[in-house]
């Protein structure tokens, strides 16, 4: 991994793995160049309970992980934080398309605590295609200062699951802003 930006650390529910790592450049201008350094965690047993009941591959259970560096340094402002946010955001969106979600639409905004910070996550709903049915799944994303930098997180979990499986979606819920918390 490259060396110039720290990854972003998150405590991590057992039953959960690492399976995506990257440090990326989502923005490079002449002025002004972002960093970022991404961790992605899939929740195992959920996947492999999917698998045997539809034969896929995909979990809509995940939590993502992401510190941005912005160079030159900039210190911190509500404009920039908003900036980073919108365009993560987006990314965000794109991931979600990528992993199978459709009919992805914007539902409020929740705050909640990170240390001594409130933080704004945006709430999404959508659906996911199984076997000839539409599943509905929620998702949330967040950004934030810390520091020179900014860390990012999000994940999605399902609302129902196919066939006789079941899920809790409080419990689904809570365990995302608990990692979310947890990011440093």
């Amino acid at each position: 991994m490259d060396a110039d930006i720290d990854p972003p650390e998150l405590d991590v529910p057992e039953g959960w793995r690492l399976v995506s790592e990257e440090v990326t450049t989502p923005f490079d201008a002449r002025l002004v160049t972002a960093r970022a350094h991404t961790r992605l965690y899939e929740d195992v047993h959920l996947r492999e309970r999917l698998r045997e009941v539809t034969g896929t591959e995909t979990t809509w259970r995940f939590v993502f992980a992401s510190r941005l560096r912005i160079s030159p340094k900039s210190p911190g402002s509500p404009a920039l934080t908003r900036l980073v946010s919108d365009r993560a955001s987006g990314t965000f969106l794109t991931v979600l398309e990528s992993r199978g979600f459709s009919e992805i639409a914007r539902a409020d905004t929740h705050r909640f605590a990170v240390g001594d910070v409130d933080v704004d996550a945006t709430r999404y709903r959508a659906e996911v295609a199984v076997g000839g049915e539409n599943l509905p799944v929620e998702a949330y994303f967040a950004a934030w200062p810390a520091g020179a930098e900014y860390l990012l997180g999000g994940g999605a979990y399902p609302l129902s699951l196919p066939g006789n499986e079941t899920f809790d979606p409080e419990q689904g819920r809570e365990e995302l802003f608990e990692m979310l918390r947890s990011m440093e």
